[in-house]
């Protein structure tokens, strides 16, 4: 068996799996007889010169689930037809993707043999790599057929605590293991950043997120915390849920190692908590081990999340703070020059950086200056917490005589009183333009006004007689990642588009981190327009149902080897349209 090409991030696990390896201690129904058709054997119509790779045909899939031992171990009895009788399985591609399993089954038929025509039966067992995932229904798709199965607990084990000895007993249930999850603070402002943003750190691929210190930062409130006994993972022990502060606490507790995990797919966390990341811990998931007794002190457990948007909780209006910052100008620099009557759209981008979530009750207004036709009120694009920064767009119309006119404005809170920059009633935000008869008309970008394309092409590479177009990988050879004349684009392509970096292991992005999806035309292009300027990923997920039957089995060529994601950072009203993605078909 092989497969060329499959590297760096490659459709993530290859594994093969023999049927006699499969068996351990899973539990198997009784197999049923099988009717095979009679063969006829004829030659094959044409001669292979070269393996032939595919899909194998699957027509059921069926769920076994052994819950006689613990963790539970579940397993697909995959049935379905080859071919002819020279077909065989090649490998088996597993990936889970949030609470989906999807599995590709790929064939090949190796050359130089007489085959008969006949399709022939085969049935596989693959097993699941289930051990760690919480109580829910979870979706498995196998060559497009698909199946599910729900597990009604948590799927860890729960290691045993030690016995405490006697010279503890008198402290048993005297522990507390307590913490806070909290809102962990970074605002990145779009186009070129010169200095480390306040409250951020650097990742691998360049982005940034939440330096994973707990400083003056809000707590998140409703986050469901759990404890289990002994080192992580492990569950079961006891469920609370934080504070208005963001704070949690387990009491009463004997001495000895506890595992405290905050869930962030558990469905009441997914709702508060996604799109963001963990910043401390880093990584796909929150869980610490910690251990308390006589001879050691419990820190507190604290779990840092980045939100993509902060939620907006209730605040009495009477006690809280309003106050922002200004961030940057996001069009017409200040003494721009307009022609008299020119009209134009000035975008400013502020930050919340007091207590008061702003609502869309909030509103920009002017207050002294020239208004140069702005309005008077602008209500807010959309709700704003704290520390979340907003884009601010108000359509003006430059003065018919020339001169130099600048017009300042503030945020209002729902009352209607404004308040300025640092909560400071004197300090505005303003626009500084020129007019002059001689000046030049501006263009300027309407919001939402960017997009993201490119197209998905075939980088055609035979492998077995290399040449131009290819280049070495792995002991083979796969496209160069050039799209020339003769290659054409592949269309029914699946493309998504998330909000955010793509994650730094370079693993696809959530399932709610996707804001659409967009499908490649007869010429292979796809197209995300009426974009506002941000931070994105756009990722072709080849083993997705939409994508599997089209693409596998191959592997990317272009971002790069094996390779199928981008990050882009979308600046107001630019047209990004040469992200694209070369696919080269395993011969």
């Amino acid at each position: 068996m092989r497969v060329k090409g499959f590297s760096g991030i490659i459709l993530i696990v290859l594994f093969m799996l023999a049927l006699s390896a499969c068996g351990g201690d899973t539990e198997t129904p009784e197999a049923t007889a099988a009717i095979i058709p009679t063969a006829t054997t004829i030659p094959a119509p044409t001669a292979l010169t070269e393996p032939l790779f595919g899909l194998a045909t699957v027509e059921s899939v069926e769920v076994q689930i052994a819950e006689s031992t613990f963790p539970v171990q579940v397993s697909l009895r995959v049935r379905g037809v080859l071919a002819n009788s020279c077909t065989e399985i090649d490998t088996i591609i597993a990936q889970q993707n949030g609470s989906t399993f999807d599995v590709a089954i790929t064939t090949v038929q190796q050359p130089d043999q007489v085959c008969t025509q006949a399709v022939v039966p085969f049935e596989e067992i693959v097993p699941l790599d289930v051990e760690g995932l919480s109580a829910g229904t979870y979706t498995v798709d196998v060559n497009s057929i698909q199946g599910s199965f729900t597990l009604d607990v948590d799927n860890v084990i729960v290691e045993a605590t030690a016995v405490p000895t006697p010279t503890v007993t008198a402290d048993e249930g005297t522990y507390v293991v307590n913490g806070r999850v909290w809102h962990d603070l970074c605002a990145v402002p779009t186009g070129e950043v010169t200095e480390l943003p306040d409250g951020c750190v650097t990742t691998g691929d360049g982005t940034f997120r939440g330096n994973g210190e707990l400083e003056d930062e809000p707590g998140i409130e409703g986050v469901r915390v759990t404890i289990g006994a002994g080192e992580c993972p492990s569950a079961g022990l006891g469920v609370t849920t934080t504070d208005a502060d963001g704070n949690y606490n387990f009491d009463g507790l004997n001495a000895g190692t506890y595992c405290i995990v905050v869930d962030t797919f558990d469905p009441e966390n997914d709702a508060i908590l996604n799109p963001g990341i963990w910043t401390a811990p880093p990584g796909d998931s929150a869980k610490t081990s910690i251990t308390v007794g006589a001879d050691s002190t419990a820190e507190p457990v604290n779990f840092g999340w980045d939100f993509q948007f902060l939620p907006v909780t209730e605040a009495d209006l009477s006690s809280c703070e309003n106050s922002f910052v200004f961030v940057e100008d996001l069009t017409i620099p200040d003494d721009t020059e307009f022609p008299p009557g020119a009209e134009f759209t000035k975008e400013w981008r502020l930050r919340n950086n007091g207590t008061c979530p702003w609502t869309e009750e909030y509103s920009v207004v002017f207050v002294s200056g020239d208004r140069m036709s702005a309005a008077e009120n602008s209500p807010l694009p959309k709700t704003v917490g704290a520390g979340q920064t907003v884009d601010i767009a108000i359509d003006m119309i430059a003065p018919e005589t020339p001169g130099t006119y600048r017009g300042n404005f503030q945020i209002a809170d729902p009352t209607g009183e404004p308040f300025g920059l640092n909560g400071v009633i004197e300090d505005a935000f303003f626009l500084r333009i020129i007019v002059a008869e001689d000046a030049e008309p501006q263009a300027t970008a309407l919001p939402n006004s960017a997009a993201i394309g490119g197209i998905v092409w075939d980088d055609f590479c035979i492998n077995s007689a290399p040449g131009r177009g290819c280049i070495d990988s792995d002991g083979g050879s796969i496209g160069d990642g050039n799209q020339d004349g003769l290659e054409a684009g592949l269309s029914g392509i699946t493309i998504s588009l998330a909000r955010n970096a793509c994650p730094a292991d370079g693993s696809l992005p959530a399932a709610t981190a996707v804001l659409e999806t967009a499908v490649t035309d007869e010429d292979g292009r796809y197209l995300f327009e009426n974009l506002s300027d941000a931070t994105y990923c756009i990722f072709m997920d080849a083993l997705s149902p939409e994508n599997l039957d089209l693409l596998i089995p191959g592997n990317w060529t272009w971002p790069a080897t094996g390779v199928g994601l981008y990050s882009f950072i979308l600046d107001p009203g630019e047209q990004a349209l040469d992200l694209d993605f070369g696919w080269d078909f395993v011969d």
